[in-house]
């Protein structure tokens, strides 16, 4: 039986750190601080800021752009138009809802510089997420654990960060992971409990401080000092994107079938989001920020 729809996992490798900013200013230990899951405080990058570049990408891909990249009322809602196909489109008369979904991309492997050199940490919660199966594992918050290939220097421990902790013993990344993830990476993975992977990641953002600077005068503006957090560079993120079969539905005004299958549309995306390794998504990408590698697992890019 052919499902109505068509899912696959995807990954996001930041290139640049990555701002994804939750809006104003905060009071804390930075002014412009990054979107988070509200139950595990992990950074994330929002569905609609995926959706919304790509999008963009894909108009520009198309020859759509303008008019059918972000809001408003010049998008052409043709059933043959892969933007508002995939994304949707609003218009004062008719609307058409869009056969992509795009989840939010979650935290798999975050940097951290250790005892034993750069180290990508990870828990089984993050893995399990993702669509690893670890099976039964047994780790504790005071204690980690290593792949076999990762040297330790001081026997039997491993600082991240400021944390010393002792390595309790080796496990191995599922194979269907070390697909998923870059080479360079699941040889230096470490494994934390998932309550120690929070405090560890969010000790361990990138921050920035930047100042506004008086095009007049060529220097920095009075009182215009702030700081802003970061996803940071070389960290890996997943997420999922779904397509709906699009025979089951109608474009209005006309009520034509869309021109594309399953697999023509998933081609577009996948074609729009090339774009992301020069153009970047989120914020502060006129300072070095944003650029991301997207990584097909199918193809083996991992």
């Amino acid at each position: 039986m052919e499902y109505p729809f068509l899912q696959e996992n995807y990954g996001l490798l930041a290139l640049d750190p990555v701002h994804i900013g939750t809006g104003g200013y905060r009071l804390g230990r930075v002014d412009n601080t990054i979107v988070r899951e509200p139950g595990t405080s992990l950074p994330k990058i929002p569905g609609t800021s995926l959706s919304g570049v790509l999008r963009a990408f894909m108009a520009m891909r198309n020859n759509k752009y303008p008019d059918c990249a972000g809001q408003g009322e010049k998008h052409c809602g043709s059933h043959d138009c892969p933007v508002c196909m995939s994304f949707g489109y609003s218009r004062k008369k008719n609307s058409f809802q869009g056969l992509v979904q795009l989840s939010d991309a979650y935290l798999l492997f975050a940097p951290v510089y250790s005892s034993a050199g750069p180290v990508w940490v990870t828990s089984p919660g993050a893995l399990e997420n993702a669509g690893f199966d670890l099976g039964k594992v047994n780790i504790t918050d005071d204690a980690v654990k290593v792949v076999e290939e990762l040297p330790i220097n001081v026997p039997g421990k491993i600082s991240l960060g400021w944390l010393l902790l002792p390595v309790t013993e080796r496990f191995t990344l599922p194979e269907e992971a070390r697909i998923y993830i870059p080479s360079k990476m699941d040889s230096r993975a470490v494994l934390v409990s998932d309550w120690l992977f929070s405090h560890i990641v969010n000790d361990n953002l990138e921050v920035r401080t930047s100042v506004s600077i008086d095009p007049n005068t060529g220097a920095a503006q009075d009182k215009r000092l702030f700081t802003y957090e970061a996803i940071p560079r070389t960290a890996l993120l997943h997420f999922k994107m779904t397509i709906m079969n699009p025979q089951l539905f109608e474009v209005p005004l006309n009520n034509e079938k869309p021109a594309f299958s399953k697999k023509k549309l998933k081609e577009a995306v996948l074609e729009a989001a090339e774009y992301l390794e020069w153009l970047g998504i989120g914020g502060m990408i006129t300072r070095g920020m944003g650029r991301m590698r997207f990584i097909n697992p199918e193809r083996g890019e991992g």
